[in-house]
């Protein structure tokens, strides 16, 4: 456990440090390649990697109709055994047909019924912000990674693993381990951008600190929220994750350029308020802009717009 609050301290100061550091040009990733310290997504988003050594294992994507979807995964290891996965990702349409980006996340995360953003027995804990086509999501939950791997289930948002993985842990015959841990964090606002980021950490708790994981499956795992309270000491070190999951969601709100109404209200977890760290802007000029931004994103009908923009006019 000391480690883990070791490896906690030193993840809430590099986190504090890249919100400040600003923009830089997108990582360039090879597979196969290693990466430490800072890692730049797309849009500028920056990522500091846990410390260690890790592997860019390879890339994904998908595209249906007008949607299409790439990422990069990496890959941590304490000898053969997994110690941690870093996934990132991104949706667009190529700058158009933004209908079709709000119906992929209305299906993928509002209505899926085995996955989403919303309240599940499995999941820990869920925050999360929908405003017209506006999509803020932060998700802490266990994995039962060998299910998620060979047998998810048959609509479950993520699809199938990507071959590649599947090869890469039979050949070097990585050892999974029973239960992983992740947060998972969304952002969508076309005033914003007109890409869905993602960006997902996963640990092995064993190798961060905690006891032994003796349950794997997703029902009887100790990190499930109906059995956690019968285990204090993965209650413990569940509130550690969540504390870093949040300071970690944070960081991302503000390189993806979340606005104060999109961001998620994450005081409860210990982590601050809302406050955006950008000047508040003023002046009518600016208000009619901020009115606009939301009625692209749909929060306001035109009518509502016309009618909030003639009364500020007045």
């Amino acid at each position: 456990m000391k480690k883990f609050l070791q490896i906690l301290a030193l993840g809430l100061i590099l986190f504090a440090n890249s919100a400040e550091a600003g923009k830089s040009k997108q990582t360039k990733f090879q597979t196969g390649k290693v990466y430490e310290g800072t890692i730049v997504w797309k849009g500028g988003v920056r990522i500091n990697l846990p410390s260690g050594r890790w592997t860019m294992l390879g890339r994904w994507g998908w595209a249906v109709s007008a949607v299409h979807a790439s990422g990069v995964t990496l890959a941590l290891l304490d000898g053969n055994v997994l110690k941690g996965i870093v996934d990132l990702g991104h949706v667009d349409s190529g700058g158009k047909w933004i209908s079709h980006i709000n119906d992929w996340l209305q299906s993928v995360y509002i209505v899926n019924k085995t996955d989403g953003c919303y309240e599940r027995s499995e999941y820990y804990l869920v925050k999360h912000y929908k405003s017209g086509a506006a999509f803020n999501c932060l998700v802490i939950r266990h994995f039962d990674l060998k299910k998620e791997i060979y047998s998810p289930d048959e609509d479950a948002y993520k699809g199938s693993t990507p071959g590649w993985f599947k090869v890469w842990i039979r050949k070097n015959e990585i050892e999974l381990p029973k239960v992983m841990l992740g947060s998972e964090h969304v952002f969508y606002a076309p005033s914003v951008r007109n890409k869905v980021l993602m960006l997902n950490y996963f640990i092995n708790p064993e190798l961060y600190g905690a006891s032994k994981t003796e349950f794997g499956t997703e029902e009887t795992s100790e990190y499930h929220r109906a059995n956690i309270d019968r285990y204090p000491d993965k209650k413990k070190f569940m509130k550690k994750w969540v504390k870093l999951s949040a300071k970690r969601h944070k960081s991302f709100e503000e390189d993806v350029g979340a606005q104060k109404r999109h961001k998620l209200n994450l005081r409860d977890l210990g982590v601050g308020g809302t406050t955006s760290t950008k000047a508040t802007n003023s002046g009518i000029g600016s208000e009619l802009k901020e009115l606009h931004k939301l009625y692209l994103e749909g929060a306001l009908t035109k009518e509502e717009f016309e009618k909030a923009k003639k009364k500020l006019l007045k």
